[in-house]
């Protein structure tokens, strides 16, 4: 038995957001051949369920948030969460310096009234010096519109409020296509006790407390299901995936993966938009006897 984690964006999803045929026939034969399959993203649960079912997949295990909160079997692993105040500087700092940021909690997904304003402009300066700017600038509207009702966000009306309401806060994803500004923000909160800054994508920044990685939710995934010492695969794409890869017996990076996550793995399959994961999976882990490590 063989246990493989995968990532979600860039890797096991084509860049429409969907798991395509062949990616999903992978997985379901790895669990029909006896193997463990585990979604390991900074996603929610129920995003991770909801895609999967689209394809009739049931993952085995879950790390979503980027390990804020593992399952197995739909069974509770482990929560890692923020601490309150953190949550209240982090948002207001974010709100003065004009960021589009939105927190994963306990109680669904929350945003601030300005942060799609903040978002619109940042996408404004983006655009200015591109060619086809204002196709460029309306593909993504489109694509943060449909994300933004998907998803039921919900309005931070204050920094407080989550502290005032008892919510558990498992993520801040900060989005910007202005990456020396997404820079200026882990330049000024890095180092910080309480706060790990991640990312899944160049538009992107992911804050969370130190003891949330995916590296440490699948260590404590095969932990509780008493699969210690199984060999393990993850697959992925983005710095994120880093301490995942490093937990893993085996790492395999997509080729569309950031220089330096390739850097750190086993071997690279194909890109996410050519069926990269049904490539891995066929060629590293259903033939594979014996890992790399």
């Amino acid at each position: 038995m063989k246990l493989t984690a995968i990532d979600m964006d860039g890797t096991l999803l084509h860049s429409d957001g969907y798991v395509s045929p062949k990616n999903a026939g992978a997985l379901r034969q790895l669990q029909e051949e006896g193997h463990k399959v585990v979604i390991s993203t900074g996603r929610d649960a129920s995003d991770v369920k909801r895609l999967l079912h689209e394809v009739n997949v049931i993952p085995d295990g879950i790390v979503s948030l980027n390990g804020g909160l593992v399952t197995w079997q739909d069974e509770h692993v482990k929560t890692s969460v923020m601490d309150p105040d953190d949550v209240i500087e982090l948002a207001k700092w974010l709100d003065e310096h004009q960021y589009y940021y939105h927190i994963n909690t306990d109680d669904g997904i929350y945003s601030p009234p300005r942060s799609r304003e903040f978002f619109l402009h940042d996408l404004d300066v983006y655009a200015e010096d591109k060619e086809k700017g204002e196709e460029i600038k309306e593909a993504i509207r489109r694509r943060a519109d449909k994300h933004h009702n998907m998803y039921d966000i919900k309005e931070l009306s204050s920094p407080d409020m989550m502290k005032k309401q008892q919510h558990n806060v498992y993520k801040f994803l900060i989005l910007s296509m202005l990456e020396p500004k997404l820079q200026r923000c882990v330049d000024h909160w890095s180092g910080i006790p309480g706060i790990a800054i991640t990312s899944s994508g160049r538009d992107n920044l992911e804050i969370l407390h130190p003891e949330t990685e995916k590296g440490k939710g699948l260590i404590d995934l095969l932990s509780y299901a008493g699969l210690d010492g199984i060999e393990t695969f993850a697959i992925g794409d983005n710095f994120n995936d880093l301490s995942m890869f490093r937990a893993a017996s085996t790492a395999i990076a997509m080729e569309n993966a950031e220089d330096g996550v390739k850097q750190e793995a086993d071997f690279i399959t194909v890109p996410h938009d050519d069926d990269g994961v049904a490539l891995a999976v066929q060629t590293h882990i259903l033939d594979s006897s014996v890992s790399q490590h």
